[in-house]
């Protein structure tokens, strides 16, 4: 497909900031306005979500900024755009990636308190978040050993926590 021609079907029929992600993303691996790639390349470089972040990493600010919009918007934009469900393989595997090792004495060793009771709350939400999701939970039998470690890590560090 003509990168062109799949901006500006984007830009007739997406949100502006949708547009404005796709064309950063490709514009850094390619001459948007020449090149070709094939579908499942394409589909790759939107659906992969780790890919997907990295490249749009450097444009965060404004996406959130000048668009007051969030990344996973435009993530679950681009999947449904290739028919894929958005709570996939790709996002679990970036979700678990930021949760798996963890120290407890990353948190433990935060002396203020009220910042170190944040910091557990935030790294039980990203654990709550995976196991709330659909694609664990429609696999759940094959993927809830990967989050024994976390669980048992959150659960010491909350006991450690509260005995401090």
């Amino acid at each position: 497909m003509k990168l062109s021609s799949f901006l500006e079907d984007i830009k007739e029929n997406e949100e502006e900031v949708v547009y404005y992600c796709c064309n950063h993303l490709l514009s850094k691996k390619f001459d948007v306005e020449n090149d070709s790639i094939n579908d499942d390349e394409l589909k790759e470089m939107f659906v992969n979500y780790n890919n997907f972040s990295k490249l749009l990493n450097d444009s965060a600010g404004i996406i959130y900024k000048k668009y007051e919009a969030d990344l996973n918007d435009v993530y679950k934009t681009m999947c449904s755009k290739f028919n894929e469900e958005h709570d996939n393989k790709y996002l679990f595997d970036f979700r678990l990636a930021r949760v798996v090792n963890q120290e407890p004495a990353q948190f433990l060793d935060i002396e203020d308190k009220d910042t170190q009771e944040t910091v557990i709350q935030k790294f039980e939400d990203k654990i709550n978040t995976i196991l709330e999701s659909k694609y664990f939970n429609d696999n759940k039998i094959t993927l809830s050993n990967d989050l024994i470690i976390p669980q048992r890590t959150l659960d010491l560090i909350k006991s450690a926590a509260k005995a401090s």
